[in-house]
């Protein structure tokens, strides 16, 4: 029977945590349990109900930190007496308070377990599932999901969820590197495994929205969510990626040029096919360095795979100068911009577009 800590950091969480506890208990059978509740100063009776439940089922620790220091803080502090437990677990499993996180998934959880691994209760996953939420709240979840995709090279689709099973070798490879307060804790510990080569697995999860209480998310910790992004986003090296992008893209201009030049006054080749010929070949020419240069270390697949992807990529650029072109013509004929400086402009945001369509769907 698998050691399993079970880590839950709390605050003012009365209206919840004897029901969330109460269904991880039910787990017994299955793992020789123990969970610890990181507590930040809760004052609406969360301790007293904790008090009861640690005497009714002898297996809760409870460790009381009398004011509060922050989401990453606790589970920190949570990980680190986990791995000081007396019976040392084979794995780590954490989850939010408000009953967001259905105890009854602790086993497909589990059920991915690996040493080296992180497995996520995924949202966005196949038969993931989010209930109770507005258009506001999906679009930014899934916001700073994306935003985590293209900036961090985190090769997971919910970097957010706090329903998480760690193996413990991981957790003793990354606790220690670990300095987040707030909600970034959660790409933090993601990126902190995958450059140290750890795996991550993501399994479905059906996620619901509190009933009772207050969410602890606000202003302050979503820019520190966004400033760990801009600082994984340096340290990482994925700003290379962009310049390498730029480089590719650049050359494709020369190729077109240059081949624009050839056919049109050297094979004497109606300047209108030239273009077309000439784009296509660019289009080729920037494919083959991407994949072969600035997206080496996300391809995944060749043959077929290849193919989707020239495809995606074919597709992406004709709709690219399409939009390239209608954006120029707006700028000129609405704003009265110079044509050069709205081409600029054009160039500039179908350059963003474009590395976020291949960052995010085509690598």
């Amino acid at each position: 029977m698998p050691n399993l800590v079970v880590v839950i950091p709390t605050i003012n969480e009365a209206g919840t945590i004897k029901a969330l506890i109460e269904g991880v208990e039910k787990h017994q059978a299955q793992y020789s349990l123990h969970i610890i509740v990181v507590d930040d100063g809760s004052t609406d009776g969360t301790l007293e109900t904790l008090e009861r439940l640690a005497e009714k089922h002898g297996n809760i620790t409870v460790i009381e930190r009398e004011r509060k220091l922050g989401f990453g803080s606790a589970i920190r502090d949570g990980l680190k007496a986990a791995l000081q437990s007396d019976l040392p677990p084979d794995m780590i499993v954490t989850i939010d308070a408000d009953l967001s996180h259905d105890p009854e998934q602790l086993p497909t959880l589990t059920g991915a377990y690996n040493p080296d691994t992180i497995v996520i209760g995924s949202r966005y996953v196949d038969s993931g599932e989010i209930h109770g939420w507005g258009p506001y709240r999906k679009l930014a979840s899934s916001g700073a999901n994306f935003l985590v995709r293209v900036f961090t090279n985190i090769p997971a689709r919910d970097c957010t969820s706090g329903y998480r099973c760690y193996g413990t070798e991981l957790v003793q490879a990354i606790l220690p590197g670990l300095e987040s307060t707030g909600y970034d804790i959660q790409i933090e510990t993601l990126e902190n495994a995958v450059r140290r080569g750890h795996k991550i697995v993501e399994v479905p999860i059906k996620f619901t929205d509190r009933h009772t209480g207050e969410s602890k998310l606000n202003r302050n910790q979503i820019w520190i969510f966004l400033r760990r992004i801009i600082t994984i986003f340096m340290s990482s090296g994925e700003w290379r990626r962009i310049l390498k992008f730029m480089s590719v893209g650049l050359s494709g201009v020369i190729v077109t040029e240059g081949l624009l030049w050839l056919f049109t006054d050297f094979y004497r080749v109606h300047y209108v096919i030239s273009a077309l010929l000439s784009i296509e070949i660019a289009i080729l020419n920037n494919f083959i360095w991407n994949e072969t240069w600035t997206f080496k270390d996300r391809v995944q697949g060749s043959g077929i795979y290849t193919i989707q992807r020239f495809l995606k990529f074919n597709i992406s650029r004709l709709l690219g100068m399409m939009i390239s072109v209608s954006l120029m013509t707006f700028f000129t004929e609405v704003y009265g911009i110079h044509y050069l400086i709205s081409n600029l402009s054009a160039v500039f945001i179908v350059f963003v577009i474009n590395y976020l369509f291949s960052v995010s769907y085509i690598w």
